[in-house]
């Protein structure tokens, strides 16, 4: 076990760095703040004669005197100056309150992160099931808390209410250090939890029926007045997290540890307080009288162009007409109300709900819904900016992707992927524009992961493509630029900045915030040839099914 960190004072990890005066023109290479006061003076020497130089000492006396009075006195005002300055105190960093956290915790009781007030907390989201992303943050966390010692608390929120019941959590945390919390809830609790804190979760079906979530894999560090003090991303080190816990303890020291009870796993039937599975919960959508509950479930909701932000919840039946007004600052409308669409694609026991909006622009947006029979909900949304990525409602690019055909059957021309599914590769672009039929293509890269969710957005498309593969072409597309040696993908730059291919590049990939690294990326395109959906990051199996639902009329509902 590695040693303690010892609680010494350390340098504020929550203060970003001096940076260089925007405003002071940048020293000459080499320099550095002192080399370039001496040079500043060097200059001042030579752009004047010295006091004994000939032709300096026509000055009288009296003048040197007041000359010297004069200068000491400024010497003095400077000394001053630089006092006030140096005491003055630096601005602290913007800091936020946490949002509430109310979920049943492993055993079965209620929760509320204001329990933890007065420790540092680490909060994150996942799933029991995780194979990757989650085990490796709990790894990083453990190592972090091994060299802090006792006072942090972890609590580990389920995105995956499904399966992650009151036992199934119990069971998963039973070998984990006392200091983690597991927090499970319904999907409509589970939602609004990472809503407040700015996670995105989506289900992703693969074709052996299983299913996986992806997720955002940050991690927050909540300080012991309950504020959000800074955030981790996945693949950050167990030391940089170490030094913050330490600095909030040398802050705020944590009471002492009281022993927990002991976690047992209850019996799956009997655990009454566990949250009901997703068709149990929106069951009460059918049940009278219980009004409005919507919640998101569009993976993006992007700005600028009509998007298809899909909702489901309590009262959203598939029989109530629902109209949705996007809503701004000042409780302004942005718009007419437009009736949303009633969907439940084929096989699925879930009515959702795709209101076609307009957010003007980027930032954040009320989504009000009303029923003819006077019942409202509101839907807190971000609406995301685009960037240059092909705007929805407007056409494809004009392109030819790339297939199998195409680079005479070498599989690794176009796809990096260890197993790859060649019905992926057999269509181009091109020829379901010729064809008349709905695409989807998907921008992801296996081998080449700038990201923990490359690779996923292809397994998504393959579920997909059993579902709808005589009616809707699904194809794949390798973003980047690379090269094979004996038989091996080599990519033609550094992954830290990868070169985007002449087709990504076509669907507006790369210039601004929408730049190489935000692959994965998949479109909607209709038999018209219309982006009718876009998807980055995190994009959900149900996301896709509803919109092509939607473009193929099946499984539509009603819209009156």
């Amino acid at each position: 076990m590695s040693n303690p960190v010892a609680p010494v004072p350390a340098p504020d990890p929550f203060r970003p760095p001096a940076s260089p005066d925007p405003f002071r023109p940048p020293a000459p290479e080499g320099a550095t703040p002192e080399n370039g006061v001496a040079e500043d003076a060097a200059l001042g020497a030579e752009a004047r004669p010295a006091a004994d130089a000939p032709g300096a000492r026509g000055g009288s006396r009296a003048a040197r005197l007041v000359g010297g009075l004069l200068l000491g006195i400024v010497a003095i005002a400077a000394v001053v100056l630089f006092a006030l300055v140096a005491l003055t105190p630096k601005p602290m960093p913007v800091v936020k309150s946490a949002p509430s956290i109310q979920l049943t915790d492993e055993r079965g009781q209620p929760f509320s992160l204001g329990s933890l007030i007065g420790r540092p907390v680490l909060v994150f989201f996942g799933y029991t099931h995780c194979p990757d992303v989650c085990p490796a943050t709990v790894g990083v966390l453990n190592e972090a808390l091994t060299k802090v010692g006792p006072g942090p608390r972890v609590v580990f929120v389920s995105i995956d209410p499904e399966r992650d019941d009151v036992a199934a959590m119990a069971s998963y945390l039973r070998y984990f250090p006392k200091s983690y919390t597991g927090l499970t809830g319904t999907p409509s609790q589970i939602r609004q939890t990472a809503d407040a804190w700015g996670v995105q979760y989506a289900k992703q079906m693969s074709t052996t029926g299983a299913y996986a979530m992806a997720h955002t894999a940050d991690v927050f560090l909540v300080d012991a007045g309950g504020r959000v003090r800074t955030t981790f991303p996945f693949g950050t080190a167990a030391d940089p997290i170490a030094t913050a816990l330490v600095s909030l303890l040398a802050e705020t020291p944590a009471p002492p540890d009281t022993p927990a009870p002991a976690v047992v796993a209850p019996p799956a039937a009997a655990s009454s307080t566990s949250p009901a599975p997703a068709s149990s919960a929106l069951a009460a959508s059918a049940v009278p009288g219980l009004g409005l509950q919507p919640y998101l479930i569009s993976s993006e909701v992007w700005a600028g162009g009509p998007d298809p932000v899909i909702l489901m919840g309590r009262g959203l039946d598939g029989r109530t007409p629902i109209d949705v007004t996007v809503i701004g600052a000042g409780n302004v409308a942005a718009g007419p109300p437009v009736r949303a669409v009633a969907v439940q694609p084929w096989g699925e026991k879930i009515v959702y709900y795709v209101a076609t909006v307009t957010f003007p622009s980027p930032g954040a947006w009320q989504l009000a819904l009303s029923t003819p029979s006077g019942a409202t909900a509101t839907v807190g949304v971000t609406a995301l900016d685009p960037g240059s990525t092909t705007p929805l409602g407007a056409p494809a690019p004009n392109i030819h992707t790339p297939t199998l055909a195409d680079v005479g059957g070498v599989v690794r021309a176009v796809t990096t992927q260890p197993q790859p599914d060649l019905r992926l590769s057999q269509t181009s672009t091109s020829d379901s524009r010729a064809a008349g039929r709905p695409y989807v293509i998907v921008i992801d890269s296996s081998r080449f992961r700038v990201s923990p969710l490359c690779g996923k957005a292809i397994v998504m498309a393959r579920y997909l493509l059993d579902r709808w593969q005589d009616r809707v072409d699904f194809i794949h597309l390798e973003p980047f630029v690379y090269t094979i040696i004996t038989d091996e993908p080599v990519l033609s730059g550094d992954i830290s900045n990868p070169p985007l291919n002449q087709w990504a590049q076509a669907f507006g990939i790369g210039p601004g915030t929408r730049n190489a690294k935000t692959v994965p990326w998949a479109f909607v395109v209709d038999g018209q040839g219309i982006v009718r959906a876009k998807y980055q990051g995190i994009i959900g199996s149900a996301d896709v099914d509803v919109i092509i639902s939607l473009i193929e009329n099946d499984g539509v509902i009603s819209s009156n």
